[in-house]
């Protein structure tokens, strides 16, 4: 589970300021403001290369559909921050786990209304997707087995409910870290196992087991 560290905020006097010999870097030297070099390594800037590693991607050897879903995710980004309203964000909350991938998350964050966007909800069937397992999740369910990629709810049907959830960041986003212990047999006996369950956007991303 990530650690979250507020920043410490100085306020600094005018005066104070003057004192502080300035680098070019700075944004503040003879009045031209900072913009952030390409890295010379990638060719791309810091907001792009931090998107990658979020997709799991090598900022390094990227293509043009590498780029077009690293676009997809900063654009889903900027819509998600803009839910102004606490009925918008629950509105997304409870969706979250079952739209498939960004781009259908961008299609629904790009309405402007809430009214709007749950119009969507039902013209696509959306809840319909809770009810009605694809065939391989039924089957993973049936054997109290998980997946990458399985809807939070369908963990909780393989495996029952867990005896912790922490989150991380904002709620709304569902990244969460869910705990389960059981008994396992081994042969010297049984012993306490302890398995983690990570999620992004209410949906598996991995797991470790201790």
């Amino acid at each position: 589970m990530k650690a979250f560290f507020p920043f410490v905020l100085v306020a600094l006097s005018t005066l104070g300021c003057a004192q502080f010999q300035r680098s070019a870097g700075s944004g503040y030297q003879e009045g031209i403001p900072y913009v952030e070099q390409k890295d010379r390594n990638t060719g791309y800037d810091r907001q792009t290369r931090q998107t990658a590693y979020e997709l799991g991607k090598d900022p390094a050897s990227l293509n043009s559909e590498d780029l077009e879903e690293i676009k997809t995710r900063q654009q889903l980004r900027q819509l998600e921050r803009s839910l102004s309203s606490k009925k918008e964000r629950e509105q997304y909350s409870k969706i979250l786990p079952w739209l498939k991938n960004d781009s259908e998350k961008v299609s629904f964050l790009s309405i402007p209304s809430i009214e709007g966007r749950q119009q969507w909800i039902n013209r696509n069937n959306i809840w319909s997707r809770s009810q009605a397992p694809q065939e391989e999740m039924k089957d993973l369910i049936e054997t109290q087995d998980i997946a990458v990629g399985m809807p939070q709810d369908y963990v909780r049907r393989s495996w029952g409910e867990p005896m912790g959830v922490e989150v991380s960041g904002n709620p709304i986003y569902k990244n969460e870290r869910w705990k389960y212990q059981r008994q396992v047999s081994t042969t010297q006996g049984f012993r306490k196992e302890t398995r983690y369950v990570y999620f992004e956007g209410g949906r598996v991303v991995g797991w470790e087991t201790e």
